[in-house]
């Protein structure tokens, strides 16, 4: 092995140990992004924290709506037993 290496010319060991360099650079960069340690842990935690807050109001507007709900069917049954009451009178006659 080292009669090998010892025949390989230098500008060929410096070209692939770059090369192997470069590779091992590029694969751990990708290895970070992937695993999130790129970010800074303060912005990780503020972004949580953002999406913690924006979950909670979208519960309460969602509780809000179903209220809501509730009460525009409430009025309708209200206005339909309204309109068949009129209905109900107007068929009777008209007023003596």
């Amino acid at each position: 092995m080292t009669a090998a290496l010892a025949a390989t010319p230098w500008p060929t060991l410096i070209a692939g140990g770059v090369a192997l360099l470069l590779v091992a650079v590029v694969g751990l960069t990708i290895r970070s992004i992937i695993r999130g340690d790129l970010v800074p842990r303060q912005y990780l935690k503020d972004v949580q924290a953002e999406r913690d807050t924006w979950r909670e109001a979208w519960t309460v507007q969602q509780a809000t709506i179903a209220e809501f709900r509730g009460q525009l069917e409430a009025n309708t049954e209200a206005l339909r037993f309204t309109q068949q009451l009129v209905e109900a009178l107007a068929a009777k006659g008209p007023a003596r």
